[in-house]
């Protein structure tokens, strides 16, 4: 009797076993935030993202006519910033159009556009009032340097 007791309680935990991680898996994880996306007259298309996330929320930079990246917009591509040409208080925007994230930081920290994921756009900043050279870089990757000029 012993002997045929024991494949049964095999099979029991076996199903018991299973059951546990279909139910599991059928939960899944909601946190209950919820996204949305809107695209601007400008053509700027924007995610909202739960309020603790750190990544950009601005997903499309705006072209000019010629298809160049508008006035202000610095971008990051294959490990490299772009120099970028302001006005004193100009708006400014990190492009991401890597895989990495980047960041565009002041060297004297007169603008930060924060940490910006591949594919994405931060959230503006503004130029510095003072017209000069402003060097940056990327936090996260030392190696990449640019420099933003406000003139005036």
């Amino acid at each position: 009797m012993h002997q045929r007791l024991l494949p049964r309680l095999h099979l029991v935990s076996l199903a018991t076993a299973i059951l546990l991680v279909v139910g599991l898996a059928a939960c899944g994880s909601d946190d209950g935030t919820t996204t949305g996306t809107t695209t601007d007259d400008a053509g700027a298309t924007t995610t909202a993202a739960p309020a603790d996330d750190y990544r950009a929320t601005t997903t499309a930079a705006p072209a000019g006519d010629d298809g160049a990246a508008a006035p202000g917009t610095i971008v990051a591509e294959d490990f490299s910033l772009t120099d970028v040409t302001a006005g004193p208080g100009d708006e400014l925007v990190l492009d991401n159009q890597g895989s990495a994230p980047h960041t565009a930081t002041a060297d004297d920290g007169a603008f930060d556009l924060g940490r910006v994921d591949g594919g994405a756009t931060s959230e503006p900043a503004t130029a510095p009032e003072e017209p000069g050279s402003y060097p940056f870089h990327c936090e996260i990757h030392k190696d990449m340097t640019a420099t933003l000029t406000v003139e005036g």
